[in-house]
């Protein structure tokens, strides 16, 4: 491959994922609560996909990193829950993680 294919694969792929993120703001379907609610949900879901294999395959295998996990995930659904913003449950569950790691370094 050249460069100018490369490059309209490039393209072509960030257009793709574009359409998909700004699709929910522009399809409304008023009589069909669920498709709206479909169309909301959508980002969210294709985050999860892609961030919820590397949770298990980035943290370890020893019982102290499995137990670090299963703690982020419970955080993960206490806040989803309480209904805090994705902004403050991924900084949270970074800061769970970072004190995790600073507690394994120093005990």
């Amino acid at each position: 491959m050249n460069n100018l294919e490369v490059f309209k694969v490039i393209v072509i792929s960030a257009l793709v994922t574009v359409a998909l993120r700004l699709l929910p703001l522009f399809v409304k379907i008023p009589k069909n609560p669920i498709m709206n609610k479909f169309f909301e949900a959508l980002p969210y879901s294709v985050l999860a996909l892609m961030v919820f294999p590397d949770i298990f395959t980035s943290g370890g295998t020893t019982p102290y990193d499995i137990v670090k996990i299963l703690i982020g995930m419970g955080v993960v659904a206490f806040l989803s829950l309480k209904r805090f913003g994705l902004g403050i449950i991924v900084s949270v569950s970074l800061v769970m993680i970072f004190l995790f790691d600073l507690a394994k370094i120093y005990l």
